[in-house]
């Protein structure tokens, strides 16, 4: 039983679906949250972009979170027990039932995934990392006009390192000389952390995009099992539908297309990369992207 205890105290237990922007963080929640008494918030409560939410203001880019203040845990806590409606955006699904208390919110935040310790600790969730390639990624954030932010992360690997009690990663010894070679750091570096934390944690799930894109429903009756979800009709279409032509599936500028077919979107990427750009970024994360192969829950 994925929640570590009585089947009911698992079954209101919140979920964190977390990891690198642009990994399908969005779309996993999402699915996750097509289960029966589920609601996804939509809005991630430690983005500190924009107009967003920052944890109740407290943040104001990549951060660490190793003790919490007590705004920010009860931020975390009210967030994460569907009761905020500052974390409530169009891309949550069914937030309306998010504040009842027999409704299991699922909580999608890329920026939790510094501090996935603090976030379970402050709220119980229970959390899933989903990873995508680092090429995938890459094309993603080009589509976007968006940068790794190289910058943010060095400033916490630096902060990380001055602490001799903590382990995380060393910062770059350099600034990486192509846009593949800084997204291979930032994906890594990011991805050292969580894997670095999860000796501490009791559970962390990890999934890959690509296994849950490709492996179609079976692959996702799988996690729903984990996760105590009960399986349902929206999901088995997601992970059922057929790629559309290729005219219907130019690149497109929006944040999130969730009309394409998993399997398609799975390996699009591919066509947006020089292949010397693919070479150069698998070998800045093949160690990082062996142990979370390895880490992986098995989804077929």
């Amino acid at each position: 039983m994925a929640g570590g205890g009585p089947a009911g105290q698992a079954a209101r237990r919140p979920i964190l679906v977390t990891g690198v922007p642009r990994s399908g963080t969005t779309w996993m929640a999402r699915l996750l949250a097509s289960a029966d008494g589920t609601a996804l918030a939509g809005r991630e409560p430690m983005n500190p972009r924009g107009r967003q939410y920052a944890l109740a203001g407290t943040l104001d880019g990549w951060t660490r979170l190793l003790d919490p203040s007590p705004r920010q845990r009860r931020a975390l806590g009210t967030a994460y027990r569907g009761v905020n409606p500052m974390v409530y955006s169009r891309y949550g699904y069914r937030q309306w039932a998010a504040p009842l208390p027999w409704t299991r919110v699922v909580m999608k935040d890329p920026f939790a995934l510094l501090s996935v310790p603090a976030v379970v600790s402050c709220t119980r969730a229970v959390p899933v990392l989903v990873y995508r390639h680092p090429g995938a990624v890459l094309a993603s954030y080009r589509r976007m006009g968006w940068r790794p932010d190289l910058a943010e992360l060095r400033r916490v690997m630096e902060i990380e390192r001055a602490d001799p009690d903590t382990a995380g990663p060393r910062p770059p010894a350099e600034v990486p000389a192509t846009d593949a070679e800084a997204m291979g750091a930032f994906w890594a570096h990011l991805h050292e952390f969580a894997l670095a934390d999860r000796a501490g944690l009791s559970e962390l799930h990890i999934v890959s995009h690509e296994e849950l894109a490709r492996g179609g429903p079976p692959a996702g009756r799988r996690l729903f099992e984990l996760l105590d979800l009960r399986w349902s009709p929206r999901a088995e279409e997601e992970l059922s539908k057929e790629a559309r032509p290729a005219a219907a599936t130019a690149p497109s500028a929006r944040l999130h297309d969730l009309d394409r077919s998993p399997a398609a979107v799975a390996g699009a990427w591919r066509d947006a990369l020089d292949p010397a750009e693919v070479d150069a970024i698998e070998r800045v994360t093949a160690t990082t992207h062996a142990r979370l192969d390895e880490a992986r829950v098995r989804l077929r």
